[in-house]
C-alpha cells in the first residue's frame, strides 16, 4: 500500500543534502516526528511490536525505498519529487541482450542485464510525457555520503491506474541488480519472520500500526510511525507526512487478517 502524502516541488533532480530539521516545511510538519534509520530502535514502536523482528522488517523495506524525480512538462527547471520502492528485479544472463539506453547505442551490448520493477503513486508520472523522464535515486541514506548512490531511469510502464504506478528500469549494472535481488530476498525473509512472530499474538485491527518509509523534501530516508484509520478504497492514516512522501510504501503489519477483512 502506498501513501498519498504530497508532492515536493524542486528546481533540480538531485538529492537534498540539507538535514531535514533545517528544511522549511509548507505543511508545518514537526520534522522531529520523522525517525532517522540510523537511530531507529524498538523503543520507537508500540509496545506490542517492540521486538527485533519488526525492526528488521522495517529496515529491510527501507533498503528498497527510492527517491523519484519527474520533470514537469512545459516548465523547464521544475521537478516533482516523491518516493517509491523496488518491488522486483529480474536478471538475464543468456539468450538476450540488454535493452538499456547505453547498450542500445553500443556495438557490443551486454548479454548480462536485468529489469528493476519500481512502484510508486500514479500522481508522479502525470507531470511528464514519457516514462524515460522518470529518475530514480537509490540508497540515499546519508546527507554526507553520496558515493553509494545509484541511479535508474524509467524504460517501460507496466501498470498505471487506481493510484498505483509500476514501471521497469533496464540496466546492465550487475552489481546493482545482485544487490537489489539480495535486498528483496531479505525483505521476504524478514516478513516471514515477523508473520510467524505476530500473526497469533497481535490483533492488528486494535493496534493499527502503520510505518511509512519516505524521502521528505528530497532528503535522505526517514521513517514515520503512526496509525492507519481506513484501508479501503485508499489508505487514510495519522502519521507525520511532508511534501516528497507521495508514493511512499506503507508497511501495515496486519499479519492476522486477510486484506479483504478491511473496508
Amino acid at each position: 500500500m502506498f501513501g498519498e502524502s504530497g508532492i515536493c516541488y524542486q528546481t533540480h533532480s538531485d538529492v537534498n543534502k540539507t538535514p531535514l530539521s533545517s528544511v522549511v516545511c509548507e505543511k508545518n510538519t514537526d520534522h522531529s516526528l520523522f525517525k532517522d534509520l540510523g537511530t531507529l530502535s524498538v523503543e520507537h514502536l508500540p509496545k506490542s511490536y517492540q521486538h527485533e523482528d519488526i525492526l528488521a522488517l522495517i529496515k529491510s523495506v527501507a533498503d528498497l525505498a527510492v527517491l523519484i524525480h519527474v520533470p514537469v512538462l512545459n516548465q523547464a527547471g521544475l521537478y516533482w519529487q516523491g518516493t517509491g520502492r523496488v518491488e522486483d528485479a529480474f536478471i538475464f544472463k543468456e539468450n538476450t541482450i540488454c535493452q538499456c539506453k547505453k547498450c542500445q547505442l553500443s556495438e557490443n551490448p551486454s548479454k548480462a542485464w536485468g529489469k528493476v520493477q519500481i512502484v510508486t503513486s500514479t500522481k508522479l508520472p502525470t507531470a511528464c510525457r514519457y516514462v524515460d523522464n522518470i529518475k530514480c535515486t537509490l540508497f540515499h541514506d546519508d546527507e554526507e555520503k553520496t558515493e553509494n548512490l545509484a541511479y535508474l531511469f524509467g524504460d517501460a510502464y507496466i501498470f498505471n491506474e487506481g493510484g498505483v504506478c509500476k514501471f521497469y528500469c533496464y540496466t546492465c549494472d550487475m552489481d546493482l541488480l545482485n544487490k537489489l535481488d539480495a535486498y528483496l530476498d531479505t525483505f521476504e525473509s524478514k516478513w516471514t519472520s515477523a508473520f510467524v512472530k505476530y500473526f497469533e499474538t497481535v490483533k492488528s485491527a486494535e493496534e493499527r500500526l502503520l510505518v511509512m518509509i519516505c524521502h521528505p523534501h528530497g532528503c535522505k530516508k526517514y521513517v514515520s510511525i503512526g496509525k492507519w484509520c481506513k484501508l479501503r478504497p485508499s489508505v487514510k492514516f495519522e502519521a507525520a507526512s511532508c511534501p516528497g512522501c507521495e508514493g511512499s510504501f506503507l508497511l501495515i503489519p496486519n499479519f492476522d487478517v486477510n486484506d479483504d477483512d478491511y473496508c
